[in-house]
Parts: structure tokens; sequence; C-alpha cells
């Protein structure tokens, strides 16, 4: 997973302090590379410039050095205390003798090119204090902290979705037992936690319970022995309907305290499994559940617009003749790609929901990024949920018929699947397979995979594997992949076109709605309101036909009608309200996108983004870049406009780049510090500069 840390384009080249004993800074005057450090998942130090993790660690203390300055909250150590953590045992010399060999190797490590007696821009040693230059160095746990901080703060879902996207895992879980990083462990592991019940409280007041419980689970993988989670779980699916699941729940809520804690339920467990078993627990709203599909985490602002379904009729016919085994031309595997917000995941539940009502059985594995955190990605999600609405004997059936499932599949009963559940001789890919053909043998499926450009090795070659079949089978497999995030040389990239090749995979572009059908969606949502042209203008410019832009910008008009008689103000005085600023979730959006791209991308959008015309060319780019401190070369700019055209972010024109999405641009604007906007402002106009004086002096020669 790419890290990113829009703040890494503040690297700068300041004045660093003199090393004792160590001569000038080899750097001077040069173009200092900034060094990622990973920390959350495993350890990994990569340079920039070179695109490779530094793997020459010549002294295992060499890289405990590097991360314990990195583990360490303000990444800097007075020489004494790393002796003290490093090497408890030995005497004062022998101590400082294996200090000076791991810093050498340390510094050779993540510089290789550094000269004899020439300062580390990285690693720096002043008074006897060792630090990690911060100014050059980022690192992923520091990433997180503050995105989850910030997240907390907001409180909104998308930046919970994109401070979880950095948690790559346990801090340093090669390192478990070393007391200097556990309390920071400890720590982050907690803030993780904190993030998902905080998304799953945001996703169960939105209406989406089964996303929330997702969330819940997750927090019981790092930590079953949260009661009170437990009962959170309890809670939701009973309200949702799912009696059993919750009966469940509580059962296995007590045999985890009781097997790793030696404690009963508390009273208030107790007291609800019996409200259960009496039923005495309240519904949720029905109209959420009625058709059990999740549709990825919206925001409340979403569920009046998650309702509307404009503009899709023809793929969605398309797509229902795709359930007919029979079809002439039908493909086992269907993928719909489109940019974010277009509308996938919304053509995906309305195609759910119809198939339902057909009797088909659908099998949801979920749209966003958790589900391809999770084992076995999608693929297990799917069948867990399907798993779990059973009732207690299908699944000791199930789980009899197929034990390999029990490894990925929390509610089947593992006392069910025999003693060979767990052993080498059950193939898990096979078992999936079977469990569709038992399903496929009854009545049609549908199995639906939500972000495929996500995906894993296991993921993937189960999909090909299961797209050869479909074409014999009553199974339909539909997948929903954003193109832009994938490069063409991806394992993943190559295996969609060559089941394009073999006819076993047929690709569905949504594209952006056009300009009636843009104008019917903002009737639809503002059903009985106000609604004149000038208005629809203004939310079709803003919006340019993203489905998820249009719902922002009606949201932002509601919130701007809902204030002080807005419904008696002028469409003209509304139109301006709600273009003037970004939507939240447009906003959280672009973040999510930037956290894919490539540190040198960010900063090359932000310059265009600073740039007041709408256009900007390729010469005021490149002098742009140049200007910037640290400059950007022309290798490095065409890479990271090569990077935002194939994401979408960027369009080409005969005279330059234009963003998109207007939006975009305005997110982007809206996200720069002060000091930033003025760094590429002074840019961009000593590069208008230099080009005006270039045409002066060109003019001055052509007319003596």
């Amino acid at each position: 997973m790419v890290v990113l840390d829009r703040e890494l384009s503040a690297s700068r080249r300041r004045p660093q302090p003199r090393e004792s004993g160590i001569g000038r800074d080899q750097d001077a005057g040069g173009i200092v590379a900034p060094l990622r450090v990973s920390l959350l998942g495993g350890f990994r130090a990569e340079r920039v410039d070179l695109a490779r993790p530094a793997c020459e660690w010549k002294r295992r203390s060499a890289k405990s050095l590097t991360k314990l300055l990195a583990v360490h909250h303000a990444h800097s150590l007075h020489r004494e205390q790393i002796l003290d953590i490093l090497w408890p045992g030995l005497d004062l010399d022998p101590a400082l003798n294996s200090f000076g060999k791991a810093l050498h190797e340390a510094r050779r490590a993540l510089e290789p090119e550094l000269l004899p007696r020439r300062s580390s821009r990285y690693l720096q040693l002043c008074d006897s204090m060792v630090s990690l230059n911060t100014e050059r160095v980022v690192i992923d746990a520091d990433c997180f902290q503050r995105l989850a901080d910030d997240a907390l703060r907001r409180r909104e879902i998308g930046a919970y979705e994109a401070a979880l996207e950095v948690y790559g895992g346990e801090l340093l879980p090669e390192d478990r037992y070393e007391d200097w990083c556990a309390e920071r462990r400890g720590f982050l592991s907690e803030l993780h936690i904190r993030l998902l019940l905080a998304l799953a409280e945001a996703l169960q007041a939105s209406g989406l319970y089964m996303e929330s419980a997702d969330r819940l689970r997750e927090v019981l993988e790092e930590d079953a022995t949260r009661e009170e989670v437990h009962r959170r779980l309890m809670r939701m699916y009973s309200k949702i309907g799912s009696r059993d699941r919750a009966l469940r729940q509580f059962h296995l809520c007590r045999d985890i305290l009781g097997r790793e804690l030696d404690l009963a339920p508390q009273q208030e467990t107790v007291s609800l499994y019996q409200d259960i078993l009496a039923d005495r627990i309240p519904g949720a709203t029905p109209e959420r559940h009625s058709e059990t599909v999740s549709s990825g985490p919206l925001r409340p602002s979403q569920q009046v617009a998650a309702k509307q379904f404009i503009g899709r009729e023809e793929v969605l016919r398309h797509l229902r003749e795709q359930l007919t085994p029979t079809q002439a031309g039908r493909a086992g595997l269907v993928i719909i790609t489109g940019e974010a917000g277009v509308g996938k995941t919304r053509l995906l539940e309305e195609l759910a929901a119809e198939a339902r009502r057909a009797g088909v059985v659908v099998l949801w594995g979920g749209s966003g990024a958790h589900a391809n955190h999770l084992a076995r990605g999608p693929f297990a999600v799917a069948l867990e949920d399907y798993v779990a609405s059973r009732s207690e004997a299908e699944r000791k059936d199930i789980a009899r018929r197929h034990p390999a499932l029990a490894r990925c599949l929390p509610s089947l009963p593992i006392d069910g699947a025999g003693p060979f559940a767990f052993g080498p001789n059950y193939d898990l890919p096979a078992a999936m397979v079977r469990l569709l053909t038992d399903l496929g043998q009854r009545q049609p499926v549908l199995l639906v995979l939500g972000d495929l450009q996500k995906a894993d090795s296991f993921t993937r070659d189960l999909l090909r594997y299961i797209a050869h079949l479909a074409l014999t089978r009553q199974w339909l497999i539909i997948g929903a992949l954003r193109e832009e995030e994938i490069d063409a040389r991806t394992e993943l990239q190559r295996t969609i076109e060559a089941m394009v090749r073999e006819r076993l995979c047929s690709k569905l572009e949504l594209r952006c709605l056009p300009r009636a059908e843009c104008d019917e969606l903002v009737r639809a949502l503002l059903s009985g309101e106000r609604v004149d042209d000038e208005l629809l203008e203004a939310i079709y410019t803003g919006a340019c036909g993203n489905p998820l832009f249009v719902e922002e910008l009606v949201h932002e008009l509601r919130e701007a009608r809902g204030v002080g008689g807005g419904s008696r103000r002028s469409s003209a005085v509304l139109t301006a309200q709600i273009t003037a600023r970004v939507p939240p979730g447009v906003r959280s959006l672009v973040a999510m996108r930037l956290a894919e791209m490539e540190e040198t991308a960010g900063r090359v959008l932000a310059l265009a983004a600073a740039a007041r015309a709408t256009e900007i060319s390729l010469t005021e780019l490149r002098a742009g870049a140049a200007a910037l401190d640290p400059p950007v070369s022309d290798a490095a700019l065409f890479a990271a406009l090569d990077h935002a055209l194939r994401m979408g972010v960027l369009e080409e024109h005969e005279h330059g780049y234009t963003f998109r999405h207007p939006l975009v641009r305005s997110a982007l604007c809206e996200g720069l510090s002060r000091h930033r906007r003025a760094e590429l402002d002074a840019a961009l106009g000593r590069a208008r500069g230099d080009g005006s004086r270039r045409l002066r002096v060109a003019a001055a020669r052509a007319c003596p």
C-alpha cells in the first residue's frame, strides 16, 4: 500500500546542524530525495528516488537502531538511552563500539552513495543526540496518527476510511516481544480500534448496519475479549432481524471470556441475551434491509439519494439478461468500470435487489477497502454473509460437507467441520467452488465483488478459476473496478485482459450522466422544492455529471436552504453558496485518491490547482516545477502527469492540462495551507516572469 504523507512535499533543504567530527553536508546545494519508513505491518525503508527498499542491512543492530528512532515519538534519542536499550548488558566501551558500527552501517544502508566523513541526510548525530531528520523522512505510523486524530475530530465516514487505509497492520510484528516498541504498538493498536468503533457508530447512524457489523467484527479480530463490542453486535443483529446470529454472538462472547480471562459475561450482557431470547429488542428501520444488500459507506446526506436510480436503465437491462444462463454470448464474469462516484455500487445494488426478487441467490462481497483487507478478501465476506444467515442446522451441514471453509468463515462451527478441517488435504478454493456449485444446482447465483483493484493474489486467482466455470453454470460474477488505479503492467490487469481475450469476461464502463439525466437526478433529489435552470446549470457545471458530486452539491443546497429561510432566497444566491466551498464528501474522496498517488504527483497537482487559469500549459508546469524547492525534474514531472492522466484527475487538451472535475481542483486548493499556497504562487510567478523575459529577449533579437 502506498502511504501518502501530503506534508512530505515540505521536505525542503534547511540548514542542518554539523555533526561532531563529521564533514560538511554531502548534499549541500543538491536535491534531497525523501525517505519513507514503514513500521505498520513490518519494517521497510524506501528512498523515493530509488523506488526500492533499503536491503543492505549488514548488521541487525543497524536496522534495530533505525527502527528505534522511527518508533520514538520525537525520533531523537540520547546516545546513552540507545546504549541502555540496545546493548543493556555491555560495558560502556564495547557498547560505544557497537553503537558506532551500527550507526555507520545504518547510514550505508539508507545511503549507499554516502562518501566517507560526510554527514547523513537522514540519520544524524549532534551533541550526543541521534535523530532521524524529519524534514526528509516520513514515517507511516506518524501519518496514520495524524489522519486518525483528524478523523476523530471531524467525525466523517470518509475521514475514518482515509485513516484506516493507512493502517497497514500491527507495528513491527517482527519485534513483537521487544520492550522498546511495546508502548507505541499498544497506542496505535488502540487508536486503530477507536477508529473502527467510531466508523461503526457512524455507519449505524446512517442505517448501514451490515457495514457497521463488519467494522465491529474487525475490532474483535484484534481483541476478542471486548465484551462491550460483543454486546453492540448482539444488539445490531437483533435489530436487523438476525436473532440467531445475536444469540450465537453471546455464546461466542461467553466462550472467549471464559477461555481467555477466566471470567463470566457481565450482567448487562446476560440481560441483553435474555431480552433477545424474549424478542424484546425493537427492530431497525426496514427500508435499508428489505434486500439485505449493503451499499458501501454512505453518509446521511446520501440516504435520500440512494433511493434514486437514474440514467442506468440500459446497463441494468443488459446485466439482467446476463443472469440467464442460456443468454447468447454470455460471459461468466462482468466487470463494471468507471471513475470514483460514478455509481458502480449503486448499479450493483439495484441489480442485486431485482435478482433477489426473481429468486436468485445473491452473495455480496462488499465494496470498500476493508473487504479486501480481510483474509481471502471479498469471496470470504460474500460467503460469510450467506452462511451467517442460515439456520444452525444448515450451517452444521455446510461445515460437514465443506470443512475447509471453517478456516475463513467464522459463522461455521469448527466442531461440525470434523478433525481434518485445517489439514493439508483440503483446498480452500475448491471448497468455495463446491459451495457455489451446491447453491447453483437449486437456483441461479449472483456473486458481487467490489473494488477489484485492491484484490489480493488469492482473489485474483480464484476469480479466473470460477470465470471459466461460470460459463456452464447458473452463476454470474460481477465485479466493480476502478481501472485508473491499476497499472497496465500489474498481474491483475494482465489477468483481466487475458480473460477478455478468451471471452470469459466482458467489461462495461459507466460514464458520468449527460445533462438531461443529471437534471432529472437533481429534480428527483429535490422533489417538491423549487428548481430552476440557473440552479441546474450550476450543479451540472460543478459536478460534470458525476452522481456522487451531484448528491453532495444537492446536500449543500439543502443545508443552505435550511438555514435562515434559505428557501426564500434567489437561486443566484443559493448557487453562489453551494459552489463557494467543496462538500465534505468530495474533500474526503479527493484525499483518498491522493493517498494512492506518489508524493511528486501530489506536488504537481497542487501546482496545477494553484494556477489561476482553468488550463495550464506544459511550459508553465515545467517552469513552475523547476522553481519549486526542491525542484521537480522534467522526468519526474512527466511521470507525475502520466499518473494523473491515468488516474483520471487531469485531462490533456491541445494547449495544456485541465482538471477533469472542477470540484477536485477546488478541493486541492482548499487543502493547501497559506504558506504552501504562497510557495506555489511564487513558483508560478517566477515561471511566468521567466517566460516573459524570454519572449522579450527573442523579440529584441528579431527586431534589433
